[in-house]
């Protein structure tokens, strides 16, 4: 949706879902978001109805009322702003984050035609035995136990009838209110409501595709297919589509209902393992759990050992995770700057820290750079100085996020989510009581973050990258030349032009576009791999780009003896 004309349709063709939205926003008292260019229509309806009994509550406790009365898909959308401290502050996020939708299960024949439908056949034909009494019912789906024929118990995560129809339909009037606020109030344009819309429409839609969340259990079960302590449930592709998700049962308790029934020792361990498992995904893995609540974590029976192969090691239980509709992603470049965020807070190098904090963001125009340093400043006096093993991660999240809300500066969304996982493990480990916090699990990550700068596969991949710029530069370089001698000719570009020393200059103008030349040839022989190769380093390549380096060293000396180049 690009353009006001079209977000204007929309909400035309869906009126009544648009009024009953304005309505409830209205009469919790935020009339006033309802903004001008929003269609006269709406803004009557958003203006005539307010409850003064509800103008006594907080904002972030009518904020959640909102979600609440508007239904599934504002519950969700409440679920994801709870991890963006920086966009909607820590009273809203704290009212959100316990958020959960209510919602009653399909009726037994409605669960067989949606299984029916989605699987080409009935579940008595797929399954050897099939409960059509759900084990419970949650925002987007119920889940029904089951049995495969060779006697496996499974369990069917079945989506609701008619949910991925109503969300799409409200994320679609969100999307075009958005346009209309960002084109009509410069006031909200600033919290750019059309990026915002469109992370939770990608995060929604992903949510309730079930053949995502498939995939998601496979990459997880492979990423721990060596530590047997840890058990993910397995997917039945075959037995599966966007809208039915077949896995294997976990015969387990969760964290919540057994911490109080184990002992100090047991507890604390099971604790401590289920937080390293989430920090291994994050650190080791760059893919993430996203919702570490204890419900979502199972005690279950211990890995299964034979008396040729026992292990005193082991642990007496295995950690069992469930529920991977909510799963975060820090790729190779994002990781990196996580780790250069980290590294430039330990060193307290305050210029490295804001660098790489807009390289991570999308900063305003009206970016105030010295206030943002001073207020980091102060944030590393808080938290920077006791070092990562020993740092309050929550308090130091908030502070940050509170930080980036002040100067308009928004993270991408995995890493906002990074954040809240890393914040609700901390709060898992208080709520659980164990004798273990947040420091004594990241202790043993804070020096591999610094080793990671200096491992020979990162460098060789910086390498590369750099090679590639230089060959798109060089690409691009005589087009740009020629555009600029163009504007010369037409007169649109005035160069001062001043002749002393001649041949001098002219000389080294040749000599500058040999090393140029060079440069550009070593660069596309490096990409391309070129052999004879180590590894996958360009021999040729790699002396070409020395050679020229020399070159360009010798320019800049020449250049220095005349007078330098400024």
């Amino acid at each position: 949706m690009s353009d006001t004309t079209t977000a204007m349709r929309t909400l035309q063709k869906n009126k009544a879902r648009v009024s009953e939205i304005a309505d409830v926003f209205a009469r919790y008292g935020f009339a006033s978001w309802v903004a001008a260019g929003v269609p006269e229509a709406i803004r009557g309806v958003a203006t005539r109805l307010t409850d003064p009994e509800l103008l006594d509550m907080s904002e972030g406790e009518r904020v959640r009322g909102i979600c609440v009365d508007l239904g599934t898909t504002f519950i969700k959308i409440a679920q994801i702003l709870s991890t963006r401290r920086d966009m909607v502050g820590d009273e809203i996020a704290d009212a959100l984050a316990t958020l959960q939708a209510s919602v009653p299960a399909d009726p037994p024949a409605t669960v067989v035609e949606t299984i029916t439908a989605e699987l080409g056949q009935a579940p008595t034909e797929l399954f050897d035995d099939f409960h059509d009494v759900p084990l419970g019912s949650a925002s987007i789906a119920q889940v029904h136990a089951a049995q495969l024929a060779d006697g496996t118990d499974v369990v069917l995560k079945v989506q609701h009838a008619g949910i991925a129809e109503r969300i799409t339909a409200d994320l679609d009037i969100l999307e075009a209110l958005a346009v209309l606020l960002e084109a009509n109030d410069p006031a909200m344009a600033i919290y750019r409501p059309v990026a915002v819309v469109g992370q939770m429409r990608r995060s929604l839609l992903a949510e309730i595709n079930f053949g995502l969340e498939a995939a998601h259990l496979a990459q997880f079960g492979a990423n721990f297919t060596a530590e047997e302590d840890v058990v993910i449930p397995r997917p039945y592709p075959e037995l599966s589509s966007e809208r039915v998700l077949t896995m294997s049962r976990l015969d387990g308790s969760s964290l919540s209902d057994v911490i109080d029934s184990l002992g100090r020792n047991q507890a604390n361990e099971f604790v401590q393992r289920g937080a390293q498992v989430y920090i291994e995904m994050i650190f080791r893995d760059g893919l993430f759990h996203a919702d570490p609540h204890p419900g979502n974590i199972l005690l279950l029976p211990a890995p299964s050992t034979t008396p040729e192969t026992p292990d005193a090691e082991a642990p007496g239980f295995s950690v069992g995770l469930l529920d991977f509709g909510k799963v975060g992603r820090i790729d190779a470049d994002q990781q990196e700057l996580i780790d250069e965020l980290v590294l430039s807070s330990l060193q307290r190098d305050l210029d490295g820290l804001v660098d790489v904090l807009l390289r991570m963001c999308d900063p305003p125009p009206t970016l105030d750079r010295k206030a943002l340093k001073s207020d980091l400043a102060g944030w590393m006096d808080m938290y920077a100085t006791i070092g990562a093993a020993q740092m309050d991660v929550s308090a130091a999240g908030t502070g940050a996020e509170d930080i980036m809300r002040k100067h308009h500066l928004y993270a991408p969304p995995d890493f906002a989510l990074l954040l809240r996982t890393m914040t609700q493990l901390q709060g898992m480990l208080v709520e659980t009581g164990a004798d273990i916090q947040m420091k004594d699990v990241l202790a043993p990550y804070a020096s591999m973050i610094a080793a990671k700068r200096f491992d020979p596969q990162r460098l060789m991949r910086k390498a590369q990258h750099t090679a590639r710029d230089w060959g798109r530069l060089a690409d691009s370089f005589p087009v740009e030349v020629t555009s600029i001698l163009q504007g010369i000719r037409a007169g649109q570009i005035e160069v001062p032009l001043r002749l002393e020393h001649l041949d001098r200059n002219v000389n080294r103008l040749v000599y500058a576009v040999i090393t140029a030349a060079l440069f550009q040839g070593s660069a596309r022989l490096w990409q391309a791999q070129t052999p004879p190769t180590v590894g996958k380093v360009s021999i040729p390549g790699a002396v070409g780009t020395v050679v020229a380096g020399s070159f360009g060293l010798r320019l800049l000396a020449a250049a220095k003896r005349a007078g330098g180049i400024g």
